[in-house]
């Protein structure tokens, strides 16, 4: 049976993302986020409207995407707070600057992906960034020989919760090829698999 619940906010496991930005105050910044899809080569990211990532997003119109692993998450948490304060200097992030968007790619981060703002929405005090993706780095111990993602050892932050509680999740150890759960796999291109 299930029941409605009341509450503003519903966090149903997002990947934990850190934001990197060109901050004219303190050169580069982060911020953390919980918002964020891809699809192909677009990505699309919210944050609160007026904050100061929002501004220099705007402003800029291009960001780094970062997904970090639970080792750095002090660091996640201190980009997650202090508004308009050099996050980068207070969390000791290391970083190089993007090769396709001034922008910072955060070193400690297992995966970065370089973003050009192509659209801006603003809905219910949030700003939606739809951009184009220009570089993926992906952390070298995740990559295998032939150039691609192991996709069971990458192992990002995920965020579950509600307007009371919010909580941090990892992955467990198991994991499953798509098709695996319904008898073939997704080189298969027979009549029950697509």
């Amino acid at each position: 049976m299930k029941r409605e619940i009341d509450t503003k906010k519903l966090y149903y496991g997002f990947p934990v993302i850190l934001i990197g930005y060109k901050d004219p105050k303190w050169r580069y910044n982060v911020t953390t986020s919980s918002s964020s899809y891809s699809l192909g080569n677009m990505i699309t990211v919210g944050i609160r409207t007026n904050s100061n990532a929002e501004k220099n997003i705007k402003e800029y119109k291009e960001f780094t995407v970062n997904i970090p692993c639970q080792e750095i998450l002090n660091k996640v948490e201190i980009a997650g707070f202090h508004p308009g304060q050099n996050k980068i200097g207070m969390a000791d992030i290391t970083y190089d600057p993007g090769k396709y968007v001034d922008a910072p790619i955060l070193d400690e981060c297992i995966l970065s992906i370089e973003c050009k703002v192509e659209h801006i929405v603003e809905y219910g005090g949030y700003t939606n960034f739809i951009a184009s993706i220009k570089r993926r780095v992906v952390e070298e111990s995740v990559i295998d020989e032939e150039g691609k993602l192991k996709g069971v050892e990458f192992n990002p932050i995920y965020f579950v919760g509600d307007e009371y509680q919010r909580v941090y999740r990892y992955f467990n150890d198991e994991s499953r090829n798509l098709g695996d759960n319904i008898g073939c796999s997704a080189e298969d291109d027979g009549p029950t698999c697509g």
